[in-house]
């Protein structure tokens, strides 16, 4: 278990490094780096190993561990399983223990996501809520946007050369202003996506995207009936594709 639990906690922390590295390459056009750290939670009782003794502890070969190594890690996760079932106590659930040994053994909640950002040569800074609400509104969209199209990206990078990269978004840049739309989507064409993206007022047209299909639903006077209605935008202009009348 305790190298299954080492070899996952590997494989996060290159996820981490891909998608810093896929995120200092994006050119965000407004001179505006973002990266990503993944950093073991301070300890809650003198009873706690810190994430790095606790890692290094679950990489040791299990017959180089000592007698005083098995114990320390007894009484780690002995009193992680305690706390849970306080904390369960004092809300009144239920007592699972097979849910306390799960929950102490997820090695997710021993790590927390820091997002920081870098503007120019400046020094790189965390994005806190009162760093966020200084940025325009292209600057929010690109903190919002690049790390969640990095992630995606950097999880695909796991499959075949020919697995299908398609993302989907539901009302597609919604709060996103018209100039900073075309940097969105550029984003999304240099990431090599396929995509599918609806939204009530968004064509899709902007000089970034290479080519789109397009389908537009009409439904005049709250008919019973949905028209819909084709094009093809092809990089400069959008036509209407009459093969589907």
């Amino acid at each position: 278990m305790s190298k299954k639990l080492y070899v996952t906690i590997q494989e996060s922390r290159k996820w981490v490094q891909d998608m810093n590295r896929l995120m200092k390459n994006i050119d965000t056009s407004m001179d505006l780096k973002f990266s990503l750290s993944w950093k073991g939670k301070p300890i809650q009782s003198e009873n706690e190993m810190n994430v790095d003794e606790l890692e290094k502890m679950l990489f040791k070969d299990k017959k180089l561990l000592t007698r005083e190594d098995i114990e320390r890690l007894s009484t780690h996760f002995r009193n992680k399983i305690n706390t849970g079932k306080k904390l369960a106590i004092e809300n009144e659930d239920i007592i699972n223990y097979t849910e306390l040994v799960r929950n102490a053994l997820d090695y997710r909640q021993w790590f927390e996501f820091g997002l920081h950002f870098q503007r120019g040569d400046l020094p790189k800074k965390e994005l806190t809520n009162n760093e966020f609400n200084k940025f325009s509104g292209g600057e929010k969209a690109m903190a919002m946007y690049v790390p969640l199209f990095a992630a995606i990206s950097a999880q695909y990078q796991k499959s075949s050369p020919d697995c299908p990269r398609i993302i989907a978004l539901d009302e597609a840049f919604a709060g996103v202003d018209e100039k900073n739309i075309s940097s969105m989507f550029k984003l999304v064409e240099d990431l090599n996506f396929c995509y599918i993206m609806n939204s009530q007022a968004l064509w899709g047209c902007y000089e970034t995207v290479t080519e789109l299909k397009i389908a537009e639903l009409q439904r005049p006077m709250n008919s019973d009936v949905v028209t819909v209605i084709f094009y093809d935008w092809n990089g400069t202009e959008r036509i209407l594709d009459d093969t589907h009348i």
